[in-house]
Protein backbone atom coordinates (compact mmCIF):
# COMPACT_ATOMS: atom_id res chain seq x y z
CA UNK A 1 0.00 0.00 0.00
CA UNK A 2 1.92 2.87 -1.09
CA UNK A 3 1.64 6.01 1.55
CA UNK A 4 3.23 9.36 0.79
CA UNK A 5 3.26 11.78 4.10
CA UNK A 6 2.12 15.20 3.60
CA UNK A 7 1.51 18.16 6.09
CA UNK A 8 -2.27 17.88 5.23
CA UNK A 9 -2.13 13.98 5.38
CA UNK A 10 -1.39 10.85 3.77
CA UNK A 11 -1.73 10.52 0.19
CA UNK A 12 -3.19 6.55 -0.31
CA UNK A 13 -2.89 4.76 -3.48
CA UNK A 14 -2.26 1.47 -5.45
CA UNK A 15 -5.61 0.23 -3.17
CA UNK A 16 -7.58 -0.24 -6.30
CA UNK A 17 -5.33 0.68 -9.23
CA UNK A 18 -2.54 -1.84 -8.76
CA UNK A 19 -1.03 -1.89 -11.71
CA UNK A 20 -0.11 1.82 -10.81
CA UNK A 21 3.11 2.43 -9.04
CA UNK A 22 3.35 6.01 -9.12
CA UNK A 23 1.61 8.63 -7.68
CA UNK A 24 1.28 10.73 -10.57
CA UNK A 25 -0.23 7.86 -12.72
CA UNK A 26 -2.44 6.28 -10.05
CA UNK A 27 -6.25 7.21 -10.52
CA UNK A 28 -7.43 6.01 -7.08
CA UNK A 29 -5.34 8.41 -5.13
CA UNK A 30 -6.84 9.74 -1.39
CA UNK A 31 -5.95 11.72 1.24
CA UNK A 32 -6.63 9.95 4.66
CA UNK A 33 -6.25 11.94 7.64
CA UNK A 34 -6.19 10.76 11.70
CA UNK A 35 -9.01 12.32 13.43
CA UNK A 36 -7.54 11.85 16.55
CA UNK A 37 -3.67 12.46 17.05
CA UNK A 38 -2.67 13.32 13.79
CA UNK A 39 -0.30 10.36 12.96
CA UNK A 40 0.91 8.37 10.08
CA UNK A 41 -1.72 6.33 8.60
CA UNK A 42 -1.64 2.52 8.53
CA UNK A 43 -4.07 -0.09 7.44
CA UNK A 44 -4.67 -3.87 6.35
CA UNK A 45 -5.23 -3.68 2.36
CA UNK A 46 -6.00 -6.25 0.53
CA UNK A 47 -6.62 -6.08 -3.31
CA UNK A 48 -8.67 -8.73 -5.25
CA UNK A 49 -9.91 -8.54 -8.57
CA UNK A 50 -13.29 -9.42 -10.10
CA UNK A 51 -13.00 -9.56 -13.89
CA UNK A 52 -13.87 -5.92 -14.59
CA UNK A 53 -13.87 -5.06 -10.89
CA UNK A 54 -11.49 -3.82 -8.77
CA UNK A 55 -11.71 -4.31 -4.95
CA UNK A 56 -9.84 -3.78 -1.56
CA UNK A 57 -10.50 -5.28 1.31
CA UNK A 58 -9.14 -2.48 4.14
CA UNK A 59 -8.95 -2.93 8.11
CA UNK A 60 -7.92 -0.07 10.31
CA UNK A 61 -7.66 0.66 13.98
CA UNK A 62 -7.60 4.37 13.12
CA UNK A 63 -10.73 6.87 13.07
CA UNK A 64 -9.77 8.55 9.77
CA UNK A 65 -11.53 11.04 7.25
CA UNK A 66 -10.64 10.09 3.52
CA UNK A 67 -11.14 12.86 0.78
CA UNK A 68 -10.34 12.26 -3.11
CA UNK A 69 -7.21 13.55 -4.80
CA UNK A 70 -6.71 12.57 -7.98
CA UNK A 71 -3.85 13.94 -9.81
CA UNK A 72 -4.20 16.00 -12.88
CA UNK A 73 -2.11 13.28 -14.93
CA UNK A 74 -3.60 10.04 -14.00
CA UNK A 75 -6.87 8.88 -15.75
CA UNK A 76 -10.51 10.40 -14.47
CA UNK A 77 -11.31 8.83 -11.40
CA UNK A 78 -14.65 6.34 -11.40
CA UNK A 79 -17.77 5.50 -9.57
CA UNK A 80 -17.09 3.04 -6.40
CA UNK A 81 -19.27 0.74 -4.36
CA UNK A 82 -18.29 0.77 -0.38
CA UNK A 83 -19.58 -1.84 1.71
CA UNK A 84 -18.95 -1.48 5.56
CA UNK A 85 -18.46 -4.64 7.15
CA UNK A 86 -17.42 -3.83 10.57
CA UNK A 87 -17.78 -0.25 12.78
CA UNK A 88 -19.34 3.10 11.67
CA UNK A 89 -18.92 5.24 8.85
CA UNK A 90 -20.39 7.76 7.31
CA UNK A 91 -20.24 9.34 3.12
CA UNK A 92 -20.88 12.79 2.19
CA UNK A 93 -21.21 13.19 -1.70
CA UNK A 94 -23.75 15.88 -3.83
CA UNK A 95 -25.29 17.36 -0.77
CA UNK A 96 -26.16 14.13 0.65
CA UNK A 97 -25.32 12.45 4.00
CA UNK A 98 -25.30 8.56 4.23
CA UNK A 99 -24.79 6.99 7.94
CA UNK A 100 -23.02 3.36 7.45
CA UNK A 101 -23.82 0.86 9.85
CA UNK A 102 -22.07 -2.91 9.40
CA UNK A 103 -24.09 -4.13 5.83
CA UNK A 104 -24.20 -0.93 4.41
CA UNK A 105 -23.47 0.03 1.21
CA UNK A 106 -22.94 3.47 -0.47
CA UNK A 107 -22.26 4.70 -4.25
CA UNK A 108 -20.00 7.64 -4.90
CA UNK A 109 -17.36 8.58 -7.01
CA UNK A 110 -13.96 10.18 -7.13
CA UNK A 111 -14.42 12.26 -10.13
CA UNK A 112 -16.29 15.03 -7.59
CA UNK A 113 -15.69 15.91 -3.64
CA UNK A 114 -16.98 13.24 -1.33
CA UNK A 115 -15.91 13.11 2.36
CA UNK A 116 -15.79 9.50 3.75
CA UNK A 117 -15.17 8.62 7.84
CA UNK A 118 -14.68 5.74 9.55
CA UNK A 119 -14.20 5.16 12.71
CA UNK A 120 -11.65 3.28 15.04
CA UNK A 121 -11.47 -0.46 14.11
CA UNK A 122 -13.32 -0.41 10.84
CA UNK A 123 -13.53 -2.99 7.92
CA UNK A 124 -14.46 -1.76 4.76
CA UNK A 125 -14.35 -3.22 1.31
CA UNK A 126 -14.71 -0.71 -1.75
CA UNK A 127 -15.07 -2.11 -5.59
CA UNK A 128 -14.61 0.00 -9.09
CA UNK A 129 -17.09 -0.54 -11.55
CA UNK A 130 -17.59 -1.90 -14.94
CA UNK A 131 -17.83 0.79 -17.57
CA UNK A 132 -21.05 -0.16 -18.02
CA UNK A 133 -22.59 0.14 -14.98
CA UNK A 134 -20.51 2.78 -14.26
CA UNK A 135 -22.22 4.69 -17.71
CA UNK A 136 -25.38 4.00 -16.06
CA UNK A 137 -25.00 5.29 -12.52
CA UNK A 138 -23.67 8.09 -14.55
CA UNK A 139 -26.97 9.18 -16.21
CA UNK A 140 -29.23 9.39 -12.53
CA UNK A 141 -27.18 12.92 -12.28
CA UNK A 142 -25.68 12.24 -8.84
CA UNK A 143 -29.25 10.88 -7.17
CA UNK A 144 -28.29 8.08 -6.40
CA UNK A 145 -24.19 9.17 -4.59
CA UNK A 146 -24.15 9.16 -0.82
CA UNK A 147 -27.82 8.17 -1.24
CA UNK A 148 -29.19 6.06 2.43
CA UNK A 149 -32.10 4.51 0.70
CA UNK A 150 -30.49 2.46 -1.78
CA UNK A 151 -29.84 -0.48 0.89
CA UNK A 152 -33.02 -0.50 2.47
CA UNK A 153 -34.72 -1.48 -1.20
CA UNK A 154 -35.45 -5.22 -2.30
CA UNK A 155 -32.40 -4.98 -4.55
CA UNK A 156 -30.16 -3.27 -2.46
CA UNK A 157 -30.96 -5.74 0.13
CA UNK A 158 -29.59 -8.51 -2.47
CA UNK A 159 -27.13 -6.21 -3.24
CA UNK A 160 -25.65 -5.66 0.39
CA UNK A 161 -25.81 -9.31 1.16
CA UNK A 162 -23.81 -10.70 -2.36
CA UNK A 163 -21.21 -8.02 -2.01
CA UNK A 164 -20.69 -8.65 1.77
CA UNK A 165 -20.06 -12.66 0.91
CA UNK A 166 -17.69 -11.39 -1.70
CA UNK A 167 -15.96 -9.23 1.06
CA UNK A 168 -15.63 -12.15 3.04
CA UNK A 169 -14.93 -14.73 0.54
CA UNK A 170 -12.77 -12.68 -2.28
CA UNK A 171 -9.75 -14.61 -2.06
CA UNK A 172 -11.38 -18.24 -2.07
CA UNK A 173 -12.47 -17.96 -5.44
CA UNK A 174 -10.41 -18.80 -8.29
CA UNK A 175 -9.82 -16.91 -11.88
CA UNK A 176 -12.88 -17.84 -13.47
CA UNK A 177 -15.35 -17.84 -10.70
CA UNK A 178 -13.84 -14.46 -9.81
CA UNK A 179 -15.09 -12.63 -12.83
CA UNK A 180 -18.45 -14.45 -12.70
CA UNK A 181 -19.13 -13.34 -9.53
CA UNK A 182 -17.91 -9.45 -10.77
CA UNK A 183 -20.70 -9.99 -13.36
CA UNK A 184 -23.32 -11.07 -10.74
CA UNK A 185 -22.35 -7.90 -8.76
CA UNK A 186 -22.40 -5.78 -11.78
CA UNK A 187 -25.98 -7.50 -13.00
CA UNK A 188 -27.78 -6.74 -9.81
CA UNK A 189 -26.42 -2.75 -9.03
CA UNK A 190 -27.87 -2.68 -13.16
CA UNK A 191 -31.31 -3.72 -11.46
CA UNK A 192 -31.02 -1.23 -8.53
CA UNK A 193 -29.86 1.38 -10.77
CA UNK A 194 -32.77 1.07 -13.22
CA UNK A 195 -35.19 0.83 -10.11
CA UNK A 196 -34.04 4.02 -8.70
CA UNK A 197 -34.27 5.49 -11.98
CA UNK A 198 -37.66 4.89 -12.38
CA UNK A 199 -38.20 7.07 -9.62
CA UNK A 200 -37.10 4.64 -7.02
CA UNK A 201 -41.01 2.89 -6.76
CA UNK A 202 -42.94 -0.08 -7.84
CA UNK A 203 -45.55 -0.58 -10.74
CA UNK A 204 -48.66 -1.50 -8.81
CA UNK A 205 -52.24 -2.83 -9.25
CA UNK A 206 -53.47 -3.99 -12.93
CA UNK A 207 -49.92 -1.96 -14.17
CA UNK A 208 -47.72 -5.20 -12.62
CA UNK A 209 -50.25 -7.12 -14.20
CA UNK A 210 -49.79 -6.02 -17.20
CA UNK A 211 -45.82 -5.40 -17.23
CA UNK A 212 -45.60 -9.03 -16.13
CA UNK A 213 -47.43 -10.17 -19.31
CA UNK A 214 -45.66 -8.26 -21.69
CA UNK A 215 -41.80 -9.32 -20.06
CA UNK A 216 -43.19 -12.78 -20.37
CA UNK A 217 -44.28 -12.33 -24.28
CA UNK A 218 -40.50 -10.64 -25.06
CA UNK A 219 -38.90 -13.72 -23.49
CA UNK A 220 -40.95 -15.92 -25.80
CA UNK A 221 -40.27 -14.38 -29.00
CA UNK A 222 -36.59 -12.80 -28.72
CA UNK A 223 -35.94 -14.39 -32.26
CA UNK A 224 -39.43 -11.82 -33.95
CA UNK A 225 -39.74 -8.75 -34.38
CA UNK A 226 -39.96 -6.76 -30.97
CA UNK A 227 -40.57 -3.36 -32.02
CA UNK A 228 -42.43 -1.22 -29.47
CA UNK A 229 -45.41 -0.83 -32.14
CA UNK A 230 -45.07 -4.65 -32.59
CA UNK A 231 -45.62 -5.97 -28.63
CA UNK A 232 -48.02 -2.87 -27.87
CA UNK A 233 -50.50 -4.29 -30.78
CA UNK A 234 -49.92 -7.69 -29.49
CA UNK A 235 -51.34 -6.59 -26.16
CA UNK A 236 -54.00 -4.24 -27.17
CA UNK A 237 -52.60 -1.12 -26.08
CA UNK A 238 -51.42 1.95 -27.43
CA UNK A 239 -47.35 2.58 -27.84
CA UNK A 240 -47.75 4.87 -25.40
CA UNK A 241 -48.80 3.18 -22.35
CA UNK A 242 -46.33 0.77 -23.33
CA UNK A 243 -43.42 3.28 -22.93
CA UNK A 244 -45.46 3.96 -20.00
CA UNK A 245 -45.09 1.05 -18.36
CA UNK A 246 -41.50 0.74 -18.98
CA UNK A 247 -40.80 4.24 -17.95
CA UNK A 248 -42.11 3.42 -14.19
CA UNK A 249 -39.49 0.42 -14.30
CA UNK A 250 -36.65 3.22 -15.29
CA UNK A 251 -36.05 1.16 -18.27
CA UNK A 252 -37.04 1.19 -22.31
CA UNK A 253 -38.36 -1.40 -24.26
CA UNK A 254 -35.99 -0.74 -26.50
CA UNK A 255 -32.78 -2.11 -23.85
CA UNK A 256 -35.21 -4.47 -22.31
CA UNK A 257 -35.61 -6.04 -25.41
CA UNK A 258 -31.46 -5.87 -26.29
CA UNK A 259 -30.13 -6.95 -22.97
CA UNK A 260 -33.13 -9.91 -23.19
CA UNK A 261 -31.40 -11.09 -26.38
CA UNK A 262 -27.76 -10.25 -24.72
CA UNK A 263 -28.68 -12.45 -21.69
CA UNK A 264 -29.97 -15.28 -23.54
CA UNK A 265 -27.18 -15.19 -25.88
CA UNK A 266 -24.71 -15.78 -23.45
CA UNK A 267 -26.63 -18.05 -21.84
CA UNK A 268 -26.63 -20.35 -25.20
CA UNK A 269 -22.95 -19.52 -25.38
CA UNK A 270 -21.73 -21.48 -22.58
CA UNK A 271 -24.26 -24.57 -23.50
CA UNK A 272 -22.23 -27.69 -24.37
CA UNK A 273 -24.91 -28.55 -26.43
CA UNK A 274 -24.55 -25.55 -28.53
CA UNK A 275 -20.94 -25.18 -29.05
CA UNK A 276 -20.77 -26.79 -32.51
CA UNK A 277 -22.51 -22.92 -33.17
CA UNK A 278 -20.75 -20.01 -34.05
CA UNK A 279 -21.18 -16.94 -31.75
CA UNK A 280 -23.30 -15.21 -34.94
CA UNK A 281 -25.35 -18.04 -35.38
CA UNK A 282 -26.72 -18.03 -31.77
CA UNK A 283 -26.94 -14.21 -32.01
CA UNK A 284 -29.18 -14.56 -34.76
CA UNK A 285 -31.51 -17.44 -33.86
CA UNK A 286 -32.13 -14.53 -30.71
CA UNK A 287 -33.14 -11.57 -33.39
CA UNK A 288 -28.96 -10.36 -33.37
CA UNK A 289 -28.55 -11.19 -36.62
CA UNK A 290 -25.48 -8.34 -37.76
CA UNK A 291 -21.84 -9.50 -36.74
CA UNK A 292 -20.50 -6.84 -35.91
CA UNK A 293 -23.05 -5.27 -34.38
CA UNK A 294 -23.55 -8.16 -31.99
CA UNK A 295 -19.95 -8.62 -31.10
CA UNK A 296 -19.97 -4.60 -29.90
CA UNK A 297 -23.16 -4.53 -28.22
CA UNK A 298 -22.38 -8.00 -26.54
CA UNK A 299 -18.93 -6.79 -25.76
CA UNK A 300 -20.47 -3.31 -24.33
CA UNK A 301 -22.86 -5.01 -21.71
CA UNK A 302 -20.51 -7.90 -20.50
CA UNK A 303 -17.04 -6.52 -20.66
CA UNK A 304 -16.12 -9.78 -22.86
CA UNK A 305 -16.33 -10.96 -26.06
CA UNK A 306 -18.48 -13.76 -27.12
CA UNK A 307 -15.73 -15.85 -28.21
CA UNK A 308 -13.93 -14.97 -24.48
CA UNK A 309 -16.85 -16.04 -23.28
CA UNK A 310 -16.89 -19.13 -24.44
CA UNK A 311 -13.50 -19.96 -24.14
CA UNK A 312 -13.96 -19.33 -19.82
CA UNK A 313 -16.64 -22.30 -20.23
CA UNK A 314 -14.82 -24.43 -22.03
CA UNK A 315 -12.27 -24.03 -19.74
CA UNK A 316 -14.12 -24.38 -16.74
CA UNK A 317 -15.62 -27.68 -18.10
Amino acid sequence: MPVERRDDGNLVFGYLDTASADLSGASDTVLVRALVGGEGYAAEMRPSRFGALSGCDISGEQAIRVMPRPSPAAPRPGHLLGLLVSGRGELEQDGRQAELAPGDFVLYTGARPFRLELDSGHRYFVLTLDAGTAGQLATTGGAVTANAELPRSPSGRVLAAVVGELAERAHGFGPLARREMGEHVSAILRTLLREAGGSGAAVGGGAAGALDRVLAYIDDRLAEDLSPGTIAAAHHISVRHLHALFRESGVTVSDHVRRRRLERIRQDLVDPALAHLPAYVLAARRGLGEASHFSRVFRAEFGLSPRAVREQAHARA
